[in-house]
């Protein structure tokens, strides 16, 4: 081995354990509460019932691939031990070991978008890619959590190698790579479904290139589109045996996305997913980016199209949708960070000044904004919830068997998991989304007539009605003020800092540098004259 290929394992080395690291910083974070909705109620649970039980999941709003990978990993963690048990009194270390995987999984990415880099240009390229997608906030972010986000990366990072040797090579193997890895992302995530049109493009401009290649494209297609449902049907087999109830779910869900959703950015989606990319991503490695699609296409148009066919067609599905969130435009990040890197080559190779110095330069620069907000998000992770704070603060204060109010952002387990004092909770019907929209001034004397005399607030509910202009919650939370005394609260924030507006990134991903610890303002009112 040279000095130079040498140098680059040794920096790719030192870029995977960064990655690792910063993942794997503040990964138990509050356990065993689970606040992230999403991560209490999908995945993990799903895995644990299916032990002892059916492999049906019995839920296809989300595809179970990720369901599982846990469900094996939980069989070989806890072999002989009865987890559904355990899991019941103690989630902890189930959905510590489900992040550790995800983790894991998320590193992974890294290595396999250093891959598509060095493929789709050379192995600078690959470098700078890496580097890239290792820091990247909502990557790093969303690797803490035992969720599907960051795990549809890696067959996405695949996909996109596996579609340029389509149409470089176009061997039977490359047909199946590209087809399975589809496959699996789409069992992962059903919009990483979308890459199918990458497979397509690169038979089509296959052919395009060689007129005598028609005949083997069709075969190599048909081939690719079998591996793709055999991948799916795999790791999704439920949803075809089971195909009316997964299509009603999967329908509601995607009704659900194109509706909009209370408290929502007003912002056009398209504009807000741009947004969402120069603090997910990047201001840098954005422009960067944008630069690379230039460079690549200008070099060879159809290589260029298979790197940004994918990223311009999601980006034009997801902000066509009602509700906006960034991590659902997270599985461009591998192509992005890819065109990234040929941007930076090209530049380096445009000045030809101390190339090695230049590209470790433009690499730090490209990810210094990442890495701070990475190392912010796991100093903030690493503290304590305020959650957990209002958690401690009312079995040490609140006599116990007291009846309370708490709003619904917190977890069903809040009040009974490793609790020294039982409280009776004012009940709060599903949906929870719809809770502000209930909302009157009359439920206060509800709480008074019923005894509920400890009432908590938290800026999630009530910020995000009061920013949806609920008239009847104003009224709500006015009437609440009048007839109680604010007795503790409980801040997210830094001292001087200013509260974060209602947003379901920030809100959730505490990205703004007020974050001093997460979750959200909390407050715990005394009803006056309630006994």
């Amino acid at each position: 081995m040279t000095k130079a290929g040498r140098n680059i394992w040794l920096a790719l080395a030192g870029i995977l354990v960064l990655a690792l690291v910063i993942r794997l910083w503040g990964i138990g974070q509050n356990l065993p509460y689970v606040y992230n909705a999403d991560e209490e109620l999908h995945f993990v649970p799903k895995a644990v019932d299916m032990i002892g039980g059916s492999l049906n999941p019995g839920y296809f709003e989300n595809p179970p691939a990720l369901t599982y990978l846990l469900f094996g990993v939980f069989r070989i963690s806890y072999w002989g031990d009865n987890l559904r048990h355990t899991f019941a009194t103690d989630p902890g270390p189930a959905f510590q070991t489900a992040r550790i995987v995800v983790a894991l999984i998320g590193t992974l990415v890294v290595g396999l978008v250093y891959w598509a880099g060095a493929r789709y240009r050379d192995r600078r390229a690959g470098l700078v890619a890496a580097a890239v997608m290792a820091v990247a906030f909502l990557p790093v972010f969303y690797s803490k959590h035992a969720l599907n986000d960051t795990v549809t990366m890696a067959p996405v990072a695949v996909a996109l190698v596996g579609c340029l040797f389509v149409y470089e090579r176009g061997r039977w193997f490359d047909w199946v790579l590209a087809g399975g890895a589809i496959g699996v992302a789409t069992a992962t995530k059903y919009t990483a479904g979308l890459m199918i049109v990458t497979l397509v493009l690169a038979a089509a401009l296959r052919v395009q290139r060689d007129r005598s290649q028609l005949r083997n494209a069709v075969l190599g297609l048909g081939l690719a589109v079998g591996c793709l449902f055999v991948a799916f049907a795999i790791l999704n087999p439920y949803a075809l045996l089971h195909w009316n109830t997964a299509r009603h779910q999967i329908m509601g869900q995607s009704g659900q996305a194109s509706t909009g959703k209370l408290g929502q950015d007003s912002a056009i989606g398209w504009w807000y997913y741009v947004k969402s990319v120069t603090w997910g991503f990047g201001w840098l490695p954005l422009a960067a980016a944008i630069g690379g699609a230039v460079v690549v296409l200008r070099r060879d148009w159809r290589v260029g199209l298979l790197l940004v066919g994918f990223p311009v067609l999601l980006w034009l599905y997801m902000g066509d949708q009602g509700r906006h969130f960034g991590r659902w435009l997270m599985p461009i990040y591998p192509a992005l960070a890819v065109l990234a890197g040929i941007a930076v080559v090209a530049a380096v190779d445009a000045v030809r000044w101390r190339p090695a110095a230049l590209l470790a330069l433009c690499a730090l620069a490209l990810g210094i904004q990442g890495l701070a907000q990475s190392i912010h998000i796991d100093t903030v992770l690493s503290r304590t919830d305020t959650r957990t704070t209002a958690r401690n603060w009312m079995d040490a204060r609140i006599p116990d068997g007291a009846k309370v109010v708490v709003e619904p952002f917190v977890p069903g387990d809040y009040l009974t998991l490793d609790a020294t004092r039982r409280f009776e909770r004012f009940p709060v019907k599903r949906p929870f989304q719809a809770y502000e929209k209930k909302l009157t001034p009359g439920l206060v004397a509800r709480y008074q007539a019923g005894g509920y005399c400890w009432v908590v607030v938290g800026s999630h509910q009530k910020d995000r009605g009061l920013a949806a202009g609920l008239k009847n919650a104003k009224a709500y939370y006015r009437a609440l003020d009048r007839a109680s005394a604010e007795v503790v609260r409980f801040s997210p924030y830094r001292k001087g800092a200013e509260p974060v507006p209602f947003s379901y990134d920030f809100s959730f991903n505490y990205e703004p540098s007020a974050y001093e610890r997460p979750g959200p303002l909390i407050e715990i009112h005394r009803l006056r004259n309630c006994v």
